[in-house]
């Protein structure tokens, strides 16, 4: 017959080895989970945290108020430009189409053209032109004020320049075009495209120039780690 004293000595032994079998095995975890590769980007720039998108009174090309459900349920890349550039939105809109088109079989990606242009920026304007494209692609349009908001949260930067009285005049984000623009006056605008990721957050940014194959590369890495 087993004493008390000596069954109790080998429940504590039997504890003392679960703790020692649980800390191992959290230890292997934690020390795989250490050494298991970070994923190695093209040309990605994720945020150390992705931070969550704020409600934007933005309009789709539509005219329809956009809300936070635009965001969600899929990966999203974000490019700020306007109609009338003459190179940079047409030559990286092209690309983007072409991206939709390779990753068609992917409906988990979604493509955002912002306009910082309101005030020759027309729904209609906006449609034909992002349709040209690529027929999935969403452009949104707002107010000056709203616009330079949501710049800034994504820290696109942006003005406009215009002549008025043969002087040469730089209208900064947010702030209304001055009575004698007129139609002929250029936006200055950052080119990067920005991620949000399926959650609604920023998430980081791909840095010009950009190729198709890596854009597609990247963002497949993204999805799936």
């Amino acid at each position: 017959m087993i004493s008390v004293n000596a069954t109790r000595k080998l429940h504590h032994y039997w504890l003392y080895a679960m703790v020692i079998v649980v800390s191992l095995t959290l230890g292997i975890f934690v020390g795989a989970r250490q050494l298991s590769p970070e994923p190695v980007y093209n040309n990605a720039q994720l945020l150390p945290a992705p931070k969550m998108l704020p409600e934007f009174n933005l309009t789709n090309h539509y005219g329809e108020a956009i809300r936070s459900s635009l965001w969600r349920g899929r990966w999203s890349l974000v490019f700020f430009g306007f109609t009338s550039c003459p190179d940079i939105c047409p030559l990286e809109l092209q690309k983007l189409g072409k991206l939709l088109r390779v990753m068609q079989g992917n409906t988990g990606l979604q493509v955002v053209f912002i306009s910082v242009d309101p005030e020759r920026d027309t729904l209609t304007k906006l449609r034909d032109y992002v349709g040209f494209f690529h027929p999935d692609i969403v452009a949104l349009q707002g107010s000056n004020s709203e616009l330079a908001r949501t710049a800034q949260f994504f820290g696109a930067a942006y003005d406009r320049s215009v002549i008025i009285d043969s002087k040469l005049l730089s209208v900064p984000a947010g702030i209304d075009m001055p009575d004698g623009s007129g139609d002929v006056y250029q936006v200055n605008h950052s080119t990067r495209i920005f991620i949000v990721n399926p959650e609604g957050a920023y998430s980081g940014s791909f840095m010009p120039p950009f190729d198709v194959e890596q854009l597609e590369a990247d963002l497949n890495l993204m999805m799936t780690h």
